[in-house]
């Protein structure tokens, strides 16, 4: 009787450890946890994004959940003349008619390629992800100067319609001008890309990832103005360089 407590016990307390740690190619035990939370900026070919991720661990080497981007999309065009900087103009863009972001909400799954060897090395995973986009389409107004038929002058607000540039532009106006035109363009997308963590600490996440990206929308998105039909499509291919902080909990 005496040997089969003694067994009981071995197994328990021999049992607690290894629910924490995790046999792996690396030299040191590796804590096993059961998720992590991440968010991070992204600088893309297209524009910038936020985003933020919840991952729950599969086991050691493999992790999937959830991730959300809020992502700023620029068209090709969208560039600032010599002549736009020396006339100080806030945020103007000839041609833009539209700004336009989109709401990424979608599954996201991490694979361990190669491991940690050692505490303070360097592990390389490789993530992909998918879901909705859900774009926001909204108008851009300009703030000008205007002279009266009186001969006064004065600011005005008018919505750009990138038929004619007007003059005495001061830039676009508040943000939140025309806000409530806005409209949605519902889509999907698609992400791969390859972390690289760095990270001193087991419980903490440092990485930077880069890869690619595919957001298609359902319908044209018209940034720009629209006297060439070719300049404005509904899909947008985007490579991007993510700098993630996060941390690993029980």
């Amino acid at each position: 009787m005496r040997k089969i407590f003694a067994l009981i016990g071995m197994g328990l307390f021999g049992f607690a450890p290894l629910q924490a740690q995790l046999d792996t190619d690396a030299d040191f035990k590796r804590k096993v946890y059961d998720r992590a939370y991440t968010g991070g900026i992204s600088f893309t070919s297209r524009g910038y994004a936020l985003n933020g991720r919840y991952l729950k661990f599969l086991d050691g080497y493999n992790a999937a959940g959830l991730e959300i981007d809020l992502v700023k999309i620029r068209h090709p065009k969208e560039t600032i003349s010599s002549e736009d900087i020396f006339n100080n103009y806030r945020g103007f863009v000839k041609g833009r008619i539209n700004s336009f972001y989109s709401l990424r909400a979608g599954y996201i799954h991490e694979h361990i390629w190669f491991d940690k060897t050692d505490q303070g090395s360097v592990s390389i995973s490789y993530i992909w992800s998918g879901g909705l986009s859900l774009g926001l389409l909204k108008p851009i107004y300009l703030s000008v100067d205007e002279f009266g038929d009186d001969g006064d002058f004065f600011t005005n607000i008018i919505r750009y319609t990138g038929e004619t540039n007007p003059a005495n532009i001061n830039g676009e106006a508040n943000f939140l001008t025309g806000i409530e035109e806005t409209k949605l363009k519902p889509g999907v997308y698609i992400k791969g890309g390859v972390s690289f963590d760095y990270q001193l600490l087991d419980d903490k996440i440092t990485s930077v990832e880069a890869g690619v990206i595919y957001d298609y929308f359902f319908t044209e998105v018209p940034i720009f103005y629209e006297a060439d039909r070719d300049i404005n499509w509904s899909g947008f291919f985007q490579l991007y360089l993510t700098v993630n902080f996060g941390y690993k909990l029980n």
